[in-house]
Protein backbone atom coordinates (compact mmCIF):
# COMPACT_ATOMS: atom_id res chain seq x y z
CA UNK A 1 0.00 0.00 0.00
CA UNK A 2 2.76 2.44 0.89
CA UNK A 3 4.73 1.40 -2.28
CA UNK A 4 1.59 2.15 -4.24
CA UNK A 5 0.99 5.56 -2.88
CA UNK A 6 4.71 6.83 -3.02
CA UNK A 7 4.28 5.63 -6.99
CA UNK A 8 1.51 7.45 -7.70
CA UNK A 9 2.95 10.48 -6.04
CA UNK A 10 6.07 10.23 -8.13
CA UNK A 11 3.87 9.73 -11.01
CA UNK A 12 1.11 12.63 -10.50
CA UNK A 13 4.65 14.71 -9.44
CA UNK A 14 5.94 14.12 -12.91
CA UNK A 15 3.34 14.80 -14.56
CA UNK A 16 3.01 17.57 -13.26
CA UNK A 17 6.32 18.83 -13.94
CA UNK A 18 5.96 17.93 -17.57
CA UNK A 19 2.85 19.98 -18.17
CA UNK A 20 3.68 23.04 -16.40
CA UNK A 21 4.73 24.85 -19.60
CA UNK A 22 1.54 23.74 -21.43
CA UNK A 23 -1.50 21.86 -20.11
CA UNK A 24 -0.96 23.90 -16.68
CA UNK A 25 0.90 27.01 -16.79
CA UNK A 26 -2.24 29.17 -15.93
CA UNK A 27 -2.13 27.61 -12.67
CA UNK A 28 -0.43 29.59 -9.87
CA UNK A 29 2.71 26.69 -8.02
CA UNK A 30 5.05 27.47 -6.00
CA UNK A 31 6.70 24.05 -6.38
CA UNK A 32 8.75 24.99 -3.19
CA UNK A 33 5.05 25.23 -0.98
CA UNK A 34 2.75 23.61 -3.34
CA UNK A 35 3.52 20.05 -4.82
CA UNK A 36 3.20 19.72 -8.56
CA UNK A 37 0.79 16.56 -8.01
CA UNK A 38 -1.99 19.28 -6.03
CA UNK A 39 -1.42 20.71 -9.27
CA UNK A 40 -2.45 17.91 -11.32
CA UNK A 41 -5.15 17.02 -8.84
CA UNK A 42 -6.34 20.51 -9.60
CA UNK A 43 -6.19 20.31 -13.39
CA UNK A 44 -8.21 16.76 -13.34
CA UNK A 45 -11.06 18.96 -11.19
CA UNK A 46 -11.30 21.82 -13.68
CA UNK A 47 -11.00 18.90 -16.61
CA UNK A 48 -7.74 19.40 -17.47
CA UNK A 49 -6.54 15.68 -17.96
CA UNK A 50 -2.95 15.22 -18.70
CA UNK A 51 -3.83 11.64 -20.31
CA UNK A 52 -6.35 13.11 -23.13
CA UNK A 53 -4.68 13.29 -26.16
CA UNK A 54 -5.93 16.55 -27.97
CA UNK A 55 -6.10 18.20 -24.70
CA UNK A 56 -2.92 19.90 -24.67
CA UNK A 57 -3.59 20.11 -28.39
CA UNK A 58 -6.34 22.38 -27.47
CA UNK A 59 -5.36 24.18 -24.52
CA UNK A 60 -3.64 26.29 -26.36
CA UNK A 61 -6.57 27.21 -28.72
CA UNK A 62 -9.00 27.27 -25.96
CA UNK A 63 -6.70 30.05 -23.90
CA UNK A 64 -6.49 31.76 -26.96
CA UNK A 65 -10.37 32.26 -27.49
CA UNK A 66 -10.62 33.12 -24.26
CA UNK A 67 -8.67 36.17 -24.78
CA UNK A 68 -10.12 36.99 -28.00
CA UNK A 69 -13.73 36.37 -26.07
CA UNK A 70 -12.22 38.45 -23.07
CA UNK A 71 -13.66 42.07 -23.73
CA UNK A 72 -16.91 40.83 -25.54
CA UNK A 73 -17.57 38.22 -22.18
CA UNK A 74 -17.36 40.95 -19.46
CA UNK A 75 -19.17 44.27 -21.41
CA UNK A 76 -21.36 44.83 -19.27
CA UNK A 77 -24.46 42.34 -19.19
CA UNK A 78 -27.31 44.96 -20.21
CA UNK A 79 -27.43 46.19 -23.85
CA UNK A 80 -29.96 49.07 -23.96
CA UNK A 81 -30.67 51.36 -26.83
CA UNK A 82 -28.88 55.09 -26.82
CA UNK A 83 -27.10 55.79 -23.74
CA UNK A 84 -29.05 55.75 -20.88
CA UNK A 85 -28.07 57.26 -17.47
CA UNK A 86 -26.30 56.18 -14.82
CA UNK A 87 -27.81 55.24 -11.49
CA UNK A 88 -25.70 56.67 -8.72
CA UNK A 89 -25.25 55.29 -5.30
CA UNK A 90 -27.09 57.41 -1.97
CA UNK A 91 -27.37 56.57 1.13
CA UNK A 92 -30.17 54.31 2.51
CA UNK A 93 -31.19 53.13 5.90
CA UNK A 94 -31.19 49.52 7.10
CA UNK A 95 -34.43 48.89 5.49
CA UNK A 96 -32.95 48.73 2.44
CA UNK A 97 -31.71 45.47 2.74
CA UNK A 98 -35.15 43.64 3.82
CA UNK A 99 -35.65 42.75 0.17
CA UNK A 100 -31.82 41.72 -0.37
CA UNK A 101 -30.18 38.48 0.03
CA UNK A 102 -26.17 37.87 0.53
CA UNK A 103 -24.18 35.68 -1.33
CA UNK A 104 -20.90 34.12 -0.46
CA UNK A 105 -18.40 32.38 1.75
CA UNK A 106 -16.75 32.60 5.08
CA UNK A 107 -16.45 36.65 4.89
CA UNK A 108 -20.34 37.27 4.31
CA UNK A 109 -20.81 34.61 7.03
CA UNK A 110 -18.59 36.95 9.61
CA UNK A 111 -21.22 39.57 8.12
CA UNK A 112 -24.21 37.62 8.66
CA UNK A 113 -23.01 36.58 12.60
CA UNK A 114 -21.90 39.90 13.32
CA UNK A 115 -22.97 42.92 11.10
CA UNK A 116 -26.70 42.99 12.42
CA UNK A 117 -28.58 43.21 8.96
CA UNK A 118 -32.36 42.37 9.97
CA UNK A 119 -34.76 41.31 7.41
CA UNK A 120 -31.83 40.46 4.64
CA UNK A 121 -31.36 36.73 3.37
CA UNK A 122 -28.12 35.24 3.82
CA UNK A 123 -26.67 32.14 1.54
CA UNK A 124 -23.37 31.72 2.50
CA UNK A 125 -21.30 28.99 4.15
CA UNK A 126 -17.36 28.61 5.11
CA UNK A 127 -15.23 27.46 2.03
CA UNK A 128 -17.98 28.41 -0.94
CA UNK A 129 -16.26 28.78 -4.45
CA UNK A 130 -17.56 29.90 -7.71
CA UNK A 131 -17.09 26.83 -8.94
CA UNK A 132 -19.30 24.40 -7.06
CA UNK A 133 -21.82 27.37 -5.49
CA UNK A 134 -24.58 25.43 -7.55
CA UNK A 135 -24.17 22.07 -7.03
CA UNK A 136 -24.18 21.62 -3.56
CA UNK A 137 -26.95 22.60 -0.82
CA UNK A 138 -25.82 24.65 1.30
CA UNK A 139 -28.56 26.68 1.76
CA UNK A 140 -30.94 26.59 4.42
CA UNK A 141 -35.00 27.98 4.07
CA UNK A 142 -37.55 27.10 6.76
CA UNK A 143 -35.20 24.38 8.22
CA UNK A 144 -34.39 23.00 5.01
CA UNK A 145 -30.79 22.65 3.41
CA UNK A 146 -31.20 23.38 -0.94
CA UNK A 147 -29.55 24.25 -3.80
CA UNK A 148 -28.43 28.04 -4.32
CA UNK A 149 -30.82 27.78 -7.33
CA UNK A 150 -33.92 26.72 -5.36
CA UNK A 151 -33.72 28.75 -2.50
CA UNK A 152 -33.53 31.95 -4.70
CA UNK A 153 -36.89 30.74 -6.04
CA UNK A 154 -38.52 30.85 -2.54
CA UNK A 155 -38.67 34.94 -2.55
CA UNK A 156 -38.61 37.94 -4.90
CA UNK A 157 -35.46 39.07 -4.03
CA UNK A 158 -34.86 42.70 -5.29
CA UNK A 159 -31.29 43.11 -4.53
CA UNK A 160 -28.21 40.67 -4.84
CA UNK A 161 -25.41 41.28 -2.90
CA UNK A 162 -22.34 38.53 -4.64
CA UNK A 163 -18.64 38.67 -2.51
CA UNK A 164 -16.65 35.32 -3.34
CA UNK A 165 -13.46 34.61 -5.07
CA UNK A 166 -10.78 34.09 -1.99
CA UNK A 167 -11.00 30.47 -2.11
CA UNK A 168 -10.45 30.31 -5.76
CA UNK A 169 -6.84 31.64 -5.49
CA UNK A 170 -4.64 29.59 -6.92
CA UNK A 171 -6.95 27.36 -8.29
CA UNK A 172 -7.13 27.27 -12.23
CA UNK A 173 -6.68 30.62 -13.97
CA UNK A 174 -8.17 34.24 -13.65
CA UNK A 175 -9.66 33.06 -17.02
CA UNK A 176 -11.62 30.50 -15.67
CA UNK A 177 -12.57 32.17 -12.61
CA UNK A 178 -14.05 35.08 -14.33
CA UNK A 179 -15.92 32.55 -16.62
CA UNK A 180 -17.60 30.60 -13.66
CA UNK A 181 -17.99 34.08 -12.24
CA UNK A 182 -19.96 36.03 -15.20
CA UNK A 183 -21.66 32.78 -15.93
CA UNK A 184 -23.18 33.09 -11.91
CA UNK A 185 -23.88 36.99 -12.69
CA UNK A 186 -25.65 35.76 -15.49
CA UNK A 187 -27.67 33.27 -13.90
CA UNK A 188 -28.73 35.50 -11.14
CA UNK A 189 -29.90 37.97 -13.89
CA UNK A 190 -32.22 35.17 -14.92
CA UNK A 191 -33.36 33.58 -12.15
CA UNK A 192 -34.00 37.15 -10.68
CA UNK A 193 -35.00 39.55 -13.11
CA UNK A 194 -36.28 42.65 -11.08
CA UNK A 195 -33.21 42.42 -9.07
CA UNK A 196 -30.21 44.95 -8.56
CA UNK A 197 -26.85 42.68 -8.51
CA UNK A 198 -23.75 44.37 -6.70
CA UNK A 199 -20.85 42.44 -7.18
CA UNK A 200 -18.73 43.27 -4.49
CA UNK A 201 -14.48 43.54 -4.77
CA UNK A 202 -12.79 40.61 -2.92
CA UNK A 203 -11.07 41.62 0.43
CA UNK A 204 -7.76 42.26 0.21
CA UNK A 205 -5.40 40.54 3.03
CA UNK A 206 -3.08 42.45 5.34
CA UNK A 207 0.63 43.08 4.10
CA UNK A 208 2.67 40.64 6.20
CA UNK A 209 -0.21 37.87 4.37
CA UNK A 210 0.39 39.45 1.14
CA UNK A 211 4.03 39.32 1.33
CA UNK A 212 4.47 36.13 2.80
CA UNK A 213 2.19 34.15 0.84
CA UNK A 214 2.06 32.83 -3.09
CA UNK A 215 -0.73 32.60 -3.04
CA UNK A 216 -3.35 34.85 -0.80
CA UNK A 217 -1.82 38.05 -1.73
CA UNK A 218 -2.73 41.53 -2.97
CA UNK A 219 -1.84 41.81 -6.45
CA UNK A 220 -3.65 38.57 -7.09
CA UNK A 221 -6.92 40.17 -5.52
CA UNK A 222 -6.45 43.64 -7.20
CA UNK A 223 -6.05 41.56 -10.49
CA UNK A 224 -9.67 39.50 -9.86
CA UNK A 225 -11.03 42.57 -8.56
CA UNK A 226 -10.03 44.34 -11.70
CA UNK A 227 -11.74 41.75 -13.85
CA UNK A 228 -14.69 41.79 -11.77
CA UNK A 229 -15.49 45.68 -11.81
CA UNK A 230 -15.41 45.01 -15.62
CA UNK A 231 -18.79 43.24 -14.81
CA UNK A 232 -20.53 46.96 -14.09
CA UNK A 233 -22.91 48.41 -15.90
CA UNK A 234 -24.38 51.02 -13.89
CA UNK A 235 -27.94 50.26 -14.50
CA UNK A 236 -28.41 46.71 -13.22
CA UNK A 237 -24.82 45.47 -12.18
CA UNK A 238 -23.37 48.00 -9.79
CA UNK A 239 -19.37 47.11 -8.31
CA UNK A 240 -18.73 48.16 -4.60
CA UNK A 241 -15.24 47.03 -3.12
CA UNK A 242 -15.23 47.34 1.01
CA UNK A 243 -11.24 48.15 0.82
CA UNK A 244 -11.75 51.57 0.23
CA UNK A 245 -12.90 51.47 3.76
CA UNK A 246 -10.88 48.31 5.46
CA UNK A 247 -7.68 48.70 3.93
CA UNK A 248 -4.98 51.16 4.67
CA UNK A 249 -2.96 53.47 2.55
CA UNK A 250 -0.51 50.99 0.66
CA UNK A 251 -3.52 49.11 -0.26
CA UNK A 252 -3.32 46.65 2.53
CA UNK A 253 -6.28 44.91 4.97
CA UNK A 254 -5.71 47.02 7.88
CA UNK A 255 -3.62 44.88 10.82
CA UNK A 256 -6.21 46.03 14.03
CA UNK A 257 -9.41 44.78 12.25
CA UNK A 258 -8.36 41.44 11.80
CA UNK A 259 -7.58 38.50 13.37
CA UNK A 260 -5.81 36.09 11.17
CA UNK A 261 -4.72 38.21 8.68
CA UNK A 262 -8.35 37.62 6.37
CA UNK A 263 -11.19 37.54 8.11
CA UNK A 264 -12.52 40.95 10.25
CA UNK A 265 -13.22 40.82 13.95
CA UNK A 266 -17.20 40.50 14.86
CA UNK A 267 -16.59 43.97 16.52
CA UNK A 268 -15.28 45.74 12.94
CA UNK A 269 -18.13 43.84 10.43
CA UNK A 270 -20.02 47.43 11.12
CA UNK A 271 -17.40 49.16 9.26
CA UNK A 272 -18.16 46.87 5.96
CA UNK A 273 -22.52 47.42 7.15
CA UNK A 274 -21.56 51.61 7.51
CA UNK A 275 -20.08 50.79 3.72
CA UNK A 276 -22.83 49.48 2.33
CA UNK A 277 -25.74 51.94 3.42
CA UNK A 278 -23.75 54.53 0.93
CA UNK A 279 -23.74 52.35 -1.76
CA UNK A 280 -27.88 52.14 -1.91
CA UNK A 281 -29.83 52.24 -5.61
CA UNK A 282 -33.33 53.84 -5.78
CA UNK A 283 -35.91 51.73 -8.51
CA UNK A 284 -39.81 52.22 -9.25
CA UNK A 285 -41.37 49.78 -7.65
CA UNK A 286 -42.57 47.16 -9.76
CA UNK A 287 -39.88 47.96 -12.57
CA UNK A 288 -38.31 44.95 -14.44
CA UNK A 289 -35.04 45.63 -15.63
CA UNK A 290 -33.79 44.30 -18.94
Amino acid sequence: MVLFVLLSWIILSGVGYWGKDHIYKDYRVEWHSIPYFVMVLQGIHDGAYPWSKDKMETWEVLATEEKEDEHETELPLTEAEGEPEEKSFEMVSPEYFADAVFIGDSRTVGLEDYGNLKGATFFATVGLNVYDMWDQPFCEVDGKKMTLEEALGKKPFRKVYFQIGINEMGRGSIDSFMKAYTNSVEKFRQLLPEALIYVQGIMRVTKEKSESDPIFNNPGINDRNQRIAQLADQQTIFYIDVNEVVCDEEGNLKEELTFDHLHLYGSKYNIWVEYLLTKGIQMDVGKKLP
